[in-house]
């Protein structure tokens, strides 16, 4: 493997040193190199140029960029083809045939070969022209009365100008070479220039070293930059040091010692570097020292002056050795970040939202009350949201089944005994209704007697049983009305006709002796069909039943003198009145 990246080096270093010299200037910072280049070449061919050498024309993206073209003009030497007469110099910028001037932007339109984004720079001489019919390109240009410096004008793609600058990007660069006796070192770069005066020089390039004083070259000695394993930067194929002699020591170029040169006596020297310093890999040059390269840190190594301190990534803290990190509880701060429940996890927390609310805000750290009503509706009838909660209710007429329950079961109000006579239960209420003859009252609970209707009737001995037993205390008996067969006809019928009108009297009332509510349901055609049951028998029933009505009366006569004989009750000064204008009497078959 060693075998086939030595063959790779140098068939690169070949090519490289096989491409012709052209009239042009390298300058190189950081990771990029620019070259100042003269030719007569329209932009299309510049820019071909550039490309075929792994580069773009120069796209100048900032001010700094801008003040290297300067620099680069005067390091020409005197009487270099256009630098004593007007500069024309292309540049990567351009615009398309069909794209048009664009007034309100830097760039005006126009584009970076490189692409990317719109930059904010610009340095136009004069505006633009605003046609869209063909290519416009952009040039560098400066006249000798000019005092305004390097500006951009745009002009014909096609046009023919007298140079063009090329910007090329590398992964890493080599220090120059310091020798440590006389000697030359010119270095060929992978753009195709050759230079002695490079302050760095790109990946790629390779260096060629001739030792000795000048008309006394001995020596030749050919060195490649690499790039260097798991590392941004590059060195050069062999550390040196070159062109030294014990004749020189330390006192030609200080050895070509980037910091200090020891002189350990019979022309021999030594590097050294200063404090948090070291000796890089061609023990000439001096590089920082790497105090994290050994990680002593449990997270992050920040080297520092002198040495490196360690810093822990959030949700860690550092622990009292300065080297680990520990986690932080969050949660057991008083104030901790979230609104209701924290747990704390390894470099973090959660927030939790406690039983009828859920997680809201940009980080989930606040919480919200839940509407189960809205988004459940976890009750039968009526739901009533609360904080973190809900209570159900049912509609008038039902209630809740179970002390927690969201069911509704329907409640039988006729249980209270809310109506006067009959109640009819409803789902979720109730109604109120009366016996035959009665109608219900306003209230719609109590009943009225319905004088208007036909099947209206006083209230029976039965009825008035049925009444509440508090009721029935109050009321006293009435006087028997059945005829006593012990009295004479003659008093059987005055008695019969009496308690006839007493009673048609009390059943116009509907209310008793005692104000209470009477109630019957004997149909009134029911004395017609007996009067056609009688007709229809004869005369021989007549006479039965007169014969039993007279011993009916008869025998109450005697079981009233016995009752006035032993005591005497309210009742006995009990008189029936009879009403005058009743008419049933005189209609009465046994009168």
């Amino acid at each position: 493997m060693e075998t086939l990246l030595q063959i790779f080096w140098l068939v690169l270093l070949l090519a490289v040193m096989a491409q012709p010299s052209e009239e042009v200037e390298a300058l190189c910072a950081g990771t990029t190199c620019y070259t100042l280049n003269f030719g007569r070449l329209n932009w299309m061919d510049a820019q071909r140029n550039c490309k075929n050498n792994g580069g773009n024309l120069m796209t100048l993206k900032s001010r700094e960029e801008a003040l290297l073209v300067p620099e680069l003009l005067g390091k020409m030497p005197p009487g270099t083809t256009g630098t004593d007469m007007e500069v024309k110099i292309w540049i990567g910028l351009y615009r398309e045939k069909g794209k048009c001037y664009q007034h309100h932007q830097p760039l005006k339109g126009f584009i970076w070969v490189t692409g990317g984004e719109e930059t904010k720079y610009s340095n136009w001489g004069r505006e633009p022209m605003g046609t869209c019919l063909t290519k416009k390109c952009v040039v560098l240009q400066q006249t000798p009365s000019s005092s305004e410096g390097l500006v951009w004008a745009d002009t014909s793609c096609s046009r023919i100008v007298e140079g063009y600058l090329c910007k090329f990007s590398f992964q890493g660069m080599c220090r120059p070479l310091v020798l440590a006796g006389p000697g030359t070192a010119k270095y060929t770069t992978p753009f195709g220039v050759t230079t002695t005066s490079l302050v760095a020089v790109p990946f790629g390039s390779s260096a060629e070293v001739v030792c000795g004083p000048k008309g006394e070259e001995k020596t030749n000695t050919f060195l490649l930059c690499k790039p260097q394993a798991n590392s941004n930067t590059s060195e050069w194929s062999s550390p040196g040091p070159f062109c030294a002699s014990p004749a020189y020591g330390c006192s030609y170029s200080n050895g070509g010692c980037e910091h200090e040169c020891l002189d350990l006596g019979g022309g021999l020297f030594q590097c050294a570097c200063h404090s948090d310093y070291q000796l890089g890999g061609d023990q000439l040059s001096c590089v920082p020292v790497d105090y994290c390269s050994s990680n002593p840190c449990q997270g992050q190594c920040i080297p520092q002056q002198g040495g490196f301190t360690c810093a822990c990534s959030v949700g860690y803290m550092l622990a009292d050795d300065g080297l680990r990190c520990v986690d932080v509880n969050e949660c057991s701060i008083p104030q901790h970040p979230c609104e209701q429940i924290c747990i704390n996890t390894m470099g973090s927390f959660t927030c939790h939202c406690k039983q009828g609310y859920q997680p809201s805000g940009p980080d989930n750290r606040t919480c919200q009350d839940i509407d189960e009503c809205a988004r459940d509706k976890p009750c039968e009838q009526l739901c009533v949201n609360t904080p973190g909660s809900f209570l159900c209710s049912c509609q008038r007429g039902y209630q809740l089944e179970g002390i927690n329950g969201n069911s509704c079961l329907d409640v039988d109000e006729c249980q209270e005994e809310l109506c006067e006579h009959m109640c009819i239960n409803h789902l979720g209420s109730y109604q109120c209704s009366c016996r035959s003859g009665w109608i219900l009252a306003p209230n719609e609970v109590s009943c009225l007697p319905d004088t208007t209707s036909s099947t209206f009737s006083p209230p029976t001995q039965r009825d008035r049983e049925q009444e509440s037993p508090m009721n029935r205390d109050h009321v006293s008996e009435a006087p028997a009305l059945l005829p006593d067969s012990s009295v004479p006809a003659e008093q059987d019928k005055a008695l019969v006709s009496q308690d006839s009108t007493s009673q048609t009297s009390v059943f116009n009332s509907p209310l008793d002796a005692n104000n209470h509510v009477r109630d019957d349901h004997t149909d009134n055609n029911s004395g017609s069909l007996k009067q056609l049951l009688y007709y229809t028998l004869g005369g021989v029933a007549a006479f039965l039943l007169l014969a039993l009505v007279l011993s009916g009366v008869t025998y109450r006569k005697m079981k009233a003198k016995d009752t006035k004989k032993k005591s005497k009750s309210a009742a006995d000064n009990y008189s029936w009145v009879p009403d005058q204008g009743e008419s049933r009497v005189g209609s009465n078959e046994y009168m």
